[in-house]
């Protein structure tokens, strides 16, 4: 059960919420959409310096609180855990991810690599105060009976149960996986032949919250693939920012750190992070890898602003059925960004070639293709943070946040410290649910 009390605190005071039950039950209960990208670093969003034109996001940010302190896992697996929760991932059983488990680890406590039975989800708190819980996107927080979205709150639900997947096809994007296993309410499902993943996640969350009764409040997880390997984007959103990044990682990562500080995400006075003994230098490169390097981040943020637009989409939706003013947004990421570079690796190429992949500088980004940003990008993304994804530094823990609409306090940025535990409480005491099930001294 979730312990409510101290874990809201720190979030509650810093957005300064104000909601209570007696307001709450004069009015219809505000719906709550939870949006979790991933691997976007902190400040990848342009309302925190990034380049990618995320314009959905800021309006979200615009009239709610920008958090600039706000950290989560390492990893993806064990945040998911938390913000779904509230309860530390070593207590839920995804203590990390099952594609680095240990032999050491199988089988000892915290280490079943799936939401345990005594875990209750925020999904299972709000359906039992009478909302229509659906969640839509990538779970990775098990797969076998029971362990999927509908065995844990969730109503309805099209699931990815794997890491990460291609986001054009229905396919695994590395060998670790034999396939990539989508379910819809549990059951295995195909994906259509037009599919695009940031499209398709926010296509069938708007089906799943149509499908609530009338005046029937909603919590909708939006999970979306963007911007895990493989990194892929439509051609048009790519088009917007190829030449943006030909001056290489290390001008791109001073120029965040600069519009971060004018931004006020970090202080005037704070400084950036070196780069890692053993970065490479962009003037190391010869020209064919700068342009494939400078493609790669320019697909990134393609794939940012594919996400991003619709996320838009989602948000008109709801202002035409007179729900958005009443709904609760909440945009994240799961952890800092993602430093693995595929290729070159003789292993990885020949799987490619297996799989219907290709690695090209043309058609980088699109249907067919494998893509990455590598180490190097990774750390300027993460700026002025040291590090990346995987690691216990600001580049790996401190992500963007966002919270806007009912009960959130004046527009504004936070510079208080809260954690991804403090999600799932916060909701609850944002909507004034009951926790469920109920303690058994209530």
């Amino acid at each position: 059960m979730i312990l409510r009390a101290a874990a809201a605190a720190a979030l509650f005071m810093a957005t300064t919420l104000i909601a209570t039950e007696a307001s709450l039950a004069a009015e219809k209960r505000p719906n709550v959409v939870l949006i979790l990208a991933d691997d976007v670093a902190w400040t990848d969003f342009s309302s925190y310096g990034g380049e990618a034109r995320t314009e959905a996001i800021d309006a979200l940010a615009e009239r709610g609180v920008l958090f600039t302190n706000y950290h989560t896992s390492p990893l993806c697996s064990p945040t998911r855990a938390m913000i779904l929760t509230g309860v530390d991932n070593h207590r839920t059983g995804v203590a990390t991810i099952p594609e680095v488990l240990t032999p050491e680890q199988v089988g000892k406590p915290g280490y079943s690599m799936r939401l345990e039975d005594r875990v209750v989800t925020i999904a299972d708190h709000l359906q039992a105060a009478g909302y229509h819980t659906v969640m839509s996107g990538k779970w990775h927080l098990g797969q076998g009976a029971g362990d999927l979205p509908n065995g844990h709150g969730f109503i309805r639900s099209y699931a990815l149960d794997a890491s990460g997947a291609d986001n054009w096809e229905q396919k695994p994007y590395m060998p670790y996986y034999q396939s990539a296993d989508w379910f819809e309410d549990g059951k295995p499902a195909r994906l259509p032949e037009d599919f695009y993943s940031s499209e398709f996640i926010i296509d069938k969350t708007m089906e799943y919250i149509e499908g609530a009764e009338e005046d029937q409040p909603f919590f909708a997880y939006v999970s979306f693939q963007a911007v895990h390997i493989p990194v892929q984007a439509p051609r048009e959103f790519t088009a917007k920012y190829e030449g943006v990044y030909d001056e290489g990682w290390e001008t791109v990562r001073t120029k965040r750190w600069e519009r971060a500080k004018t931004l006020g995400i970090v202080r005037p006075d704070a400084k950036l992070a070196p780069f890692r003994d053993g970065a490479r230098s962009w003037d190391a490169l010869d020209p064919d890898e700068k342009a494939m390097k400078s493609k790669s981040m320019a697909v990134n943020a393609g794939m940012l602003d594919a996400m991003d637009h619709h996320i838009g989409r989602l948000v008109d939706w709801l202002e035409a059925r007179g729900e958005l003013e009443n709904t609760l947004f909440i945009v994240t990421s799961d952890n800092g960004p993602e430093p693995s570079a595929l290729v070159p690796d003789w292993r990885f190429e020949l799987w490619m070639k297996m799989n219907g992949y290709t690695y090209e500088l043309e058609t980088l980004g699109e249907k067919g293709s494998t893509g990455f940003i590598g180490p190097e990008w990774a750390e300027a993304a993460a700026a002025p943070g040291a590090l990346f994804k995987f690691y216990a530094s600001e580049g790996g823990l401190r992500v963007p946040m966002i919270m806007a609409g009912p009960g959130v306090g004046a527009p504004g940025k936070t510079g208080a410290f809260a954690m991804v535990t403090d999600i799932a409480p916060t909701i609850l005491d944002l909507v004034a649910a009951p926790a469920y099930p109920p303690a058994a001294d209530a």
